[in-house]
């Protein structure tokens, strides 16, 4: 059987150590403070406390995808040790980094002959892409090949559920999800939009709430009441650890689900949604089952 590798990119938030267990490949992508030069995520970073604490003060982040080259680079170390490959990272619909990496690959494809370069748009990102990444590591691991491990990924991509709240309106103001004076009005009323990745990997609001507990319990509910029994839900939280524990002790108490992690959201995508926000990923019950 032809071995395969799996690769993704920096918005996927997943631990260094797992990367690194379970032999993912994982291409930095980048952010950069006011004027300063642009750092790499995954990368030296003196905390993401620090980094959030900036955010509230005022400073500014641009975050930016890699160079064409740059992937190429990466992908083709892999290709010489004789993989073929699978890459799976941040939704199109929110980077460029999907069109840089199928770019990538069929230029890389023409120089290895015989050496397939698999690119999935995984309509998620952070851990909703951690999700997808988990359940195609474990196929790969059990012996599926290459294809088969596409085809799962094809068929996941579409169950991950991404919901989550922000701390801050104006950050979706700068991103252009609500206008200026909604986030004014919303700040003043204490009213918050409840966001999700969509289907095609768009992020939207889909219905707003008063007050942040009664958010949070909202999250907490409707992630509780769809995920997919026997599987794990993980709560993702730009520095905002008590508020994520809040929606995790709710989904135990008052779902039953034990298998509840929390982990922190990166500079990729916390600098576009922001301190305090809270988000609930799971993988949706099948309707087909």
């Amino acid at each position: 059987m032809q071995q395969f590798r799996i690769v993704t990119d920096g918005s996927c938030d997943l631990p260094a150590e797992w990367c690194k267990e379970h032999h993912i490949a994982v291409i930095p992508l980048y952010f950069s403070l006011a004027s300063a030069a642009p750092r790499p995520f995954p990368g030296n970073i003196s905390g993401l406390g620090d980094f959030y604490t900036l955010l509230r003060s005022g400073t500014t982040v641009h975050t930016s995808a890699p160079s064409i080259e740059d992937c190429k680079d990466i992908l083709r170390s892999l290709l010489t040790g004789g993989y073929d490959l699978l890459y799976t990272g941040l939704s199109s619909q929110l980077s460029g980094m999907f069109n840089v990496m199928r770019l990538a690959a069929g230029e890389l494809e023409a120089e290895f002959p015989g050496k397939h370069v698999r690119v999935l748009d995984s309509f998620n990102g952070s851990h909703g892409l951690g999700i997808l990444l988990r359940e195609l590591t474990a196929a790969r691991e059990s012996g599926k090949d290459l294809e088969t491990v596409l085809e799962l990924g094809e068929q996941l991509r579409c169950r991950i559920s991404s919901r989550f709240i922000v701390g801050d309106l104006m950050f979706l103001k700068r991103g252009g999800r609500i206008s200026g004076s909604a986030a004014v009005f919303g700040t003043m009323l204490q009213i918050m939009p409840m966001l999700h990745a969509t289907a095609d990997g768009r992020i939207e609001s889909y219905s707003k709430v008063r007050g942040r507990k009664t958010a949070l319990r909202t999250l907490a509910d409707e992630i509780g009441s769809e995920a997919a029994s026997g599987t794990a839900v993980w709560i993702g939280h730009c520095n905002a650890a008590e508020d994520a524990a809040f929606v995790r002790d709710i989904l135990r108490r008052k779902y039953g689900i034990r298998e509840v992690g929390i982990l922190e959201i990166g500079p990729v995508l916390g600098a576009h949604a922001g301190p305090d926000t809270v988000a609930g990923f799971c993988i949706r019950q099948d309707e087909n089952a």
